[in-house]
């Protein structure tokens, strides 16, 4: 199935030049046939999220940094040196390719009607995630929705050049708009398999209109998925941890496995988040943790910034989960230097038990339920809608704490303020902040007045087109120049 999605075996551009075409018309005979391509399409999201994306959406944000040399954490990124942005391209696109050979195979297939626009609708959602990380990555991208099915196709979809993304945008939408509601109105982990469930497919629609700025569309999708999941309160705290797989609050996860004894496709993520460790030891920043045992292997940990720490009441339960000072009421080390005021480590919600090496096998966790509560209380305030956009709010408030709760609307900016200090408090690590801060317009200021400040190489190498990544040089020739990066003219 594989090899006729991929058209060859070399699978690391854009497009690669295929050996052959076969038709998914010859073979989307039946729904076992049209799940299987549905499968297969979602293979390159392991290669997205992960260490590479987390790295430069989080760890280079106002609330964390990396002190490495890896080009994305010093911001020395180039076309010719592009970092992750090379893997999220090929990616991203394998992706968008496969998605579009799988709509359109299943478009033809002789299964019953209803299940066909329920399997189209999960094609359809898949390809709007790769282009939503494409565009939020690199904005004006190249969109195309064809089956590449003979040559003719290839050249053309070859030689697209940057398409506006808020136009690629609003196409997207539209289409999730009409298969958005023969999928299931479930939450996801209710749905067999973990498959694509209806408020995945709003959660895209939501995420993109804030984007365009276009509140009234994404505050509607948001109460489509509100209908289903109902209230934050049920939803406990300890189901954020990345260890804690398919929980009911979450809508999307791209899916980790480990065994030591069978297949396995993992992730380093846990790595960067993990306290530095004893060799041969399960000792962690002078702490025994039994749960983390003695095999693990973690590199230079992510450090979170003086503004994350300062986000947090020394009493909010989630304070313990995202930052670690202690574990079973032991003190790291690291946190009782400089008098007490040491950095703590980034916390167990990114922990993985029994991880082997640099291998750990937690999903990553991309959409939850409290981040629709978060855009609605942010497209509700844009709207003039104060009840709405403080009921909002407050549900993520209140399930920290009742002590948290707003009494009374602040006004327009001050409660905008609080709601991105509530999404940098509740989904810290959740593959999100950079992509806020650059849809908010305050990505280059937030980070300058921040990280910026404790960390001297993002000081001196930040820069405003930061904001996006550049396309690799190597796309750009493959485009015969269709491709460009003015904002990096000059590199």
């Amino acid at each position: 199935m594989l090899a006729v999605l991929s058209f060859s075996s070399c699978e690391k551009a854009l497009l690669e030049e295929p050996k052959s075409f076969v038709s998914p018309s010859l073979f989307f005979k039946n729904e076992n046939q049209c799940i299987a391509a549905l499968n297969g399409a979602h293979i390159p999201l392991t290669s997205i999220f992960n260490s590479g994306l987390i790295i430069a959406i989080e760890a280079c944000t106002d609330l964390a940094y990396l002190n490495s040399s890896q080009l994305d954490a010093k911001f020395e990124v180039s076309p010719a040196n592009p970092g992750m942005g090379q893997a999220v391209w090929e990616q991203s696109y394998k992706g968008v390719m496969y998605c579009n050979s799988a709509i359109e195979g299943i478009k033809a297939s002789t299964i019953d009607e209803t299940r066909k626009r329920a399997l189209i609708g999960e094609g359809v959602t898949l390809r709007a995630l790769y282009y939503y990380i494409l565009t939020s990555t690199f904005g004006d991208v190249p969109f195309y929705k064809d089956d590449v099915s003979n040559l003719e196709t290839l050249e053309r979809i070859t030689q697209l050049g940057r398409m506006d993304a808020k136009a690629t945008r609003t196409a997207l939408i539209e289409e999730l708009q009409e298969y958005a509601p023969s999928l299931p109105a479930k939450r996801t982990s209710d749905v067999p398999g973990n498959r694509i469930s209806g408020p995945m497919a709003y959660m895209l629609i939501a995420k993109m209109a804030m984007w365009n700025k276009d509140y009234d569309t994404a505050l509607n999708a948001l109460k489509e998925i509100q209908k289903v999941y109902g209230q934050l309160a049920q939803y406990p705290l300890e189901d954020t941890y990345f260890r804690n797989k398919n929980t009911p609050e979450s809508i999307f996860e791209v899916q980790f496995t480990w065994s030591a004894t069978g297949l396995k496709k993992t992730s380093n993520v846990a790595c960067f988040f993990t306290p530095t460790k004893q060799s041969g030891k399960d000792i962690y920043d002078g702490v025994q943790i039994p749960e983390l045992g003695a095999k693990a292997n973690p590199y230079s940990s992510i450090t979170p910034s003086e503004h994350l720490i300062s986000l947090y009441d020394l009493n909010d339960p989630r304070r313990n989960i995202i930052l670690g000072y202690t574990y079973d009421n032991k003190w790291f080390s690291r946190p009782q230097t400089l008098n007490g005021k040491g950095k703590p480590w980034m916390g167990a919600k990114f922990w993985c038990p029994g991880m082997d090496n640099a291998s750990d096998g937690n999903n990553q966790k991309v959409f939850r339920y409290a981040d629709v509560l978060l855009m609605m209380a942010e497209c509700a305030n844009e709207l003039g809608d104060e009840t709405v956009a403080m009921n909002s709010l407050n549900e993520v408030k209140a399930r920290a704490s009742q002590d948290y709760v707003l009494t009374a609307y602040p006004g327009k900016e001050a409660f905008f303020q609080e709601v991105k200090d509530e999404r940098a408090r509740e989904l810290m690590g959740e593959y999100g902040r950079k992509w806020d801060l650059v849809r908010w317009g305050i990505f280059y200021d937030s980070v300058m007045q921040t990280t910026a400040e404790e960390y001297d190489v993002i000081k001196n190498n930040l820069r405003q087109y930061h904001e996006y990544y550049p396309i690799p040089d190597r796309e750009i020739t493959r485009s015969n120049g269709g491709l460009t990066n003015p904002a990096y003219t000059g590199l």
